[in-house]
């Protein structure tokens, strides 16, 4: 009886004790801006803006050679055709989207490409294709395009580069190749031929950055949705069609009008020790 008396008098001293301790008013001390540090001081404050990843402008022209192709239906035995010189410039605004991606920007230029189409020898049947007596055509094609231009930078002087986007041309000074193409459509367009050219168009490649200037070299493929000519025009009856498939490979130099502030670890570090050592 005792043993339990002894701890209902423990029990009730310990909450007792533990009501006592919430009680206790507990002053806690909060961290205070000198007088002098007002809100008006602080509206004052001119703070240093500082630079985005790859957040620039360059500017540059390249050249190369094109790879002429299409797509036939019905279907024809065609060849990769080379024709040169393919050239151009464009105007790259790199940007980090949404503050967020640093690694994608715009690409808008002109280029001088060609078009057009060489027929091969059907192996099973031996005869070679052709229209109207041509078995190639070559047409100049001057262009302008707008990408989407991604680059994945690998270290402090190499980078990937990712375009893809639209482009847009009107078809120039055709050229027809054949023993039976008459005379009077060798170099002259048919009323039935479509001179507008547009699609898509994109590419792999990379880069060498040696700021201010950057060295691309880029592989380019353009898949063309405006046909050669009109697609009934041999046959009412039957719907012919093509569009160019072509390829191009092209090198570059760019010029940067605005520094380059890069992503890369080594970069960032440099960054911050600038900022610390020159604040």
């Amino acid at each position: 009886m005792k043993k339990i008396v002894s701890l209902l008098v423990v029990a009730l001293l310990s909450c007792q004790a533990a009501l006592h301790a919430q009680n206790v008013d507990v002053e806690v001390e909060f961290f205070h801006l000198p007088d002098s540090v007002t809100d008006s001081y602080l509206d004052s404050l001119s703070l240093p803006k500082q630079a985005r990843p790859n957040h620039y402008w360059m500017v540059g022209g390249y050249g190369g050679v094109s790879l002429i192709h299409a797509m036939f239906n019905p279907t024809r035995t065609l060849s990769f055709y080379p024709q040169y010189p393919v050239y151009g410039f464009s105007i790259v605004r790199h940007a980090t989207m949404m503050n967020m991606f640093p690694n994608l920007g715009m690409e808008f230029g002109f280029q001088h490409n060609y078009e057009g189409y060489r027929f091969k020898k059907n192996k099973q049947t031996g005869i070679t294709p052709n229209i109207e007596g041509a078995y190639e055509v070559v047409m100049e094609v001057p262009e302008v395009f707008l990408l989407t231009h991604g680059h994945l930078d690998i270290g402090e002087y190499f980078k990937i580069l990712v375009k893809a986007g639209i482009y847009g041309g009107y078809r120039m000074n055709i050229s027809r190749s054949g023993p039976s193409v008459a005379e009077e459509i060798l170099n002259d367009f048919k009323d039935t031929d479509l001179r507008y050219s547009y699609g898509v168009q994109g590419g792999l490649g990379f880069g060498l950055m040696f700021d201010p200037f950057e060295f691309h070299l880029n592989v380019q493929v353009k898949w063309g949705w405006g046909s050669f000519f009109q697609p009934d025009y041999l046959s009412p009856y039957y719907y012919r069609f093509a569009y160019p498939l072509d390829g191009a490979v092209t090198f570059g130099v760019y010029y940067q009008l605005t520094p380059r502030h890069g992503h890369t670890r080594s970069q960032l570090r440099r960054m911050a020790r600038n900022m610390v050592e020159n604040p």
